[in-house]
């Protein structure tokens, strides 16, 4: 998996670098909103609309080679520079740089031919394949850990589907909700570029930033958190209005102690940004694996303690108030809280002294706090859809109960929490880890006014970010059925059936994700979250009539209908962020884009097809009732899937594959010699 996720980061690098690109954004002007205040409400609101659609101010700058720009160097070898990526196929570093494992380029490394003299302080150069490398290896490690703990431990602790598990996932989610509010709305989207711009200026004005920026956020989450846990009766009325009264008192219990993760979850983005920033991407990525240890122990105990649920039985809430659910919550929220205060040492090494700092006046925190402001909106009404979909998913147990359907025939929150952790794999493994290192560069981009090197991180990007969606897409279609056997050894074929059902629909809107995940980047590295909030809007408006809709279906289909309403919604979604994004920077290279999305998506149709007709062979009622034949279906499945992925690409002569192969090549190399 790491090897995999080096690849795309690496394909990243070798494809910009091969991209001939010039030309550098205006250094005196910036986006700016093109309407000032009006009294007239449709004037306005047309204005707005128009401004959406309308080219930023600063992309206006020559796209021709050799065109003088102000700013600084004027790097001719493309973005290679940029990204960390190796100046040619040998991967040799400039005049006074050594390569790395990667083929990055040392920090003393020259400028290209075009760079300006006198250049005495190059900037830090980052590897794109080694960060994406190093949080791969921190989000897969993590990933595997969190499998054990759930659906493995936590299936056995609370059972897959069932009232007990639905009161525990949704006073456990609700913190993580609020979490998706601080990280995207008022951290991720805003702290990167802030911080990057400070330490520009200066590294003492770098450290000021922080100290006030830690000293904020400790005193606001700190509020936040206690006002959080005191309204938690509340707050689960609006997540469980659907649940039946004794369910709901437990479902409170359980977030009396579960929303304090709120502060640990908060303070860890923060610690988290502040290293991404300074290009320190391991850590970050590596801190929920320690998570998932506690957790681990935490669930063994319990089961020594308090033994299995019964799959097959239904529990009343009374057997868990007490100290059996304060327990499971306790050892969840303290699994957080190390997660966050373990990111204090990497923050220590590198030379970060926090002290308390209350001038907030003037540090630069107000403008960061207003771009955050329609993050924040866009986050808000994402937890509004988030509400819909929780009480529709737990109005699915609660009716399927009422017609006396067996439980483990119908997936409720728990069961979407489980499809979507499985669902969200390649997303965290490979979106996201390619993402976080390519936004500090966005960032890097947009700071130097280099529109053109900007557009060409985008176009890269984006292609092998769709690569590896399409391929995880076509093997979860294919083996949703024994990756939940797999996943549930000790659930009942038909828990591991309902779980089925709800991975493959969502799974189908993972290459949405995965453009938006890239979009949605270059949107917040140029600040413009106000253009987030917007073009998502109508998808979370869409979306939320979507889970209405499916919360009326027959409860057994309800949460696989939510996976199929949240397939479309990130589809269109993704649809109309290029579009918007390409109005905003000119071109995006987008014929180019769209031929290699539709050779990508016939390719995983066709192996997605042969895996189920490889399925269908070994036989689905074995593979749902048996973990060794699920485990070999994986494997030899799988293998074909992806030995017949690469090869079509070679076929529709793809640059991707002949990079991938390149890469192939050259760890193959590094082994042999090592040898």
């Amino acid at each position: 998996m790491a090897s995999v996720v080096n690849l795309g980061a690496y394909v990243v690098n070798r494809s910009v670098h091969n991209m001939n690109y010039d030309g550098r954004m205006h250094e005196e002007s910036s986006y700016r909103p093109r309407h000032g205040k009006t009294r007239d409400v449709s004037t306005r609101i047309k204005t707005q609309i128009d401004d959406l659609f309308a080219e930023a101010d600063w992309v206006r700058s020559p796209d021709v080679a050799g065109v003088p720009q102000p700013g600084g160097v004027q790097e001719a070898g493309g973005v290679a520079a940029a990204t960390g990526a190796d100046p040619d196929a040998d991967g040799k570093a400039g005049a006074d740089g050594e390569a790395g494992t990667d083929g990055e380029a040392g920090a003393a490394g020259k400028a290209g031919e075009g760079g300006a003299a006198g250049e005495t302080k190059p900037e830090k150069r980052t590897s794109v394949g080694k960060s994406s490398l190093t949080m791969a290896l921190g989000t897969f490690t993590s990933r595997v850990l969190g499998l054990v703990r759930s659906p493995l431990l936590m299936g056995a602790v609370v059972g897959l589907t069932g009232p007990v598990s639905d009161a525990f996932d949704i006073a456990n989610k609700i913190p993580n909700l609020l979490y998706m509010i601080i990280a995207g709305g008022l951290v991720n989207a805003v702290l990167v570029p802030a911080i990057v711009r400070a330490m520009k200026n200066s590294e003492d004005e770098g450290q000021s930033f922080i100290n006030k920026l830690l000293t904020m956020s400790i005193t606001l989450l700190g509020a936040i958190t206690l006002v959080v846990v005191a309204a938690a009766p509340i707050i689960v009325k609006f997540y469980a209005a659907t649940m039946s009264p004794e369910w709901y008192h437990l479902t409170v219990l359980f977030a009396y102690w579960c929303l304090p993760q709120v502060f640990f979850y908060g303070m860890y983005t923060i610690f988290g940004q502040i290293l991404n920033a300074r290009e320190n991407f391991g850590p970050y990525m590596w801190a929920p694996a320690l998570n998932n240890v506690v957790a681990i122990i935490g669930l063994v105990a319990m089961l020594g303690i308090y033994g299995r649920e019964d799959p097959t039985a239904v529990s009343s809430a009374a057997e868990w108030m007490g100290d059996r659910a304060i327990m499971l919550a306790g050892v969840s929220t303290l699994g957080i809280a190390a997660q966050a205060l373990v990111l204090i040492i990497p923050m220590y090494r590198a030379g970060i002294r926090f002290k308390p700092d209350f001038h907030w006046r003037g540090s630069g925190l107000g403008r960061a706090g207003r771009v955050s402001l329609w993050a924040l909106a866009t986050m808000l009404v994402g937890m509004v859809s988030g509400m819909i979909e929780s009480n529709m998913a737990a109005g699915a147990t609660a009716r399927g109960l009422a017609m006396g359907l067996e439980t483990t025939d119908v997936a409720g929150n728990f069961a979407y929490s489980t499809a979507y952790s499985i669902y969200s794999l390649p997303t965290s493994l490979i979106t996201v880890s390619i993402t976080t290192a390519m936004f500090t560069l966005f960032t890097k981009s947009v700071v130097d006014r280099n529109i053109v090197r900007l557009k060409a991180q985008i176009s890269t990007t984006l292609k092998v970010v769709s690569m590896f969606n399409v391929l995880a897409t076509a093997g979860i279609v294919a083996l949703a059925l024994p990756i939940m056997r797999l996943l549930g050894p000790v659930a009942e074929p038909n828990e591991v059936a309902a779980l089925a059902r709800v991975l493959t629909t969502m799974s189908f809107g993972l290459i949405g994700i995965g453009i938006v995940s890239v979009l949605d980047k270059v949107f917040y590295a140029m600040e413009e979250t106000r253009t987030v909030f917007f073009i998502g809007l109508p998808f979370q408006f869409l979306g939320m009539a979507g889970f209405l809709i499916a919360g009326q279906l027959d409860p057994r289909w309800t949460v696989a209908g939510i996976g199929v309403v949240m397939s479309v919604t990130n589809l269109l979604s993704a649809a109309l962020t290029f579009y918007v994004l390409r109005r905003r920077l000119g071109s995006l290279d987008t014929r180019d884009l769209i031929a290699t999305h539709v050779k990508l998506i016939a390719i995983g149709a066709i192996m997605a097809g042969i895996g189920l007709v490889l399925v269908r062979a070994v036989g689905t009622d074995l593979l749902a009732s048996s973990v060794p034949a699920s485990f070999g279906a994986i494997v030899v499945i799988g293998v074909v899937i992806v030995a017949g992925f690469f090869l079509l690409m070679k076929a529709f002569n793809m640059p991707e594959y002949d990079e991938a192969k390149r890469y192939a090549r050259r760890i193959l190399g590094r082994f042999t010699r090592r040898r």
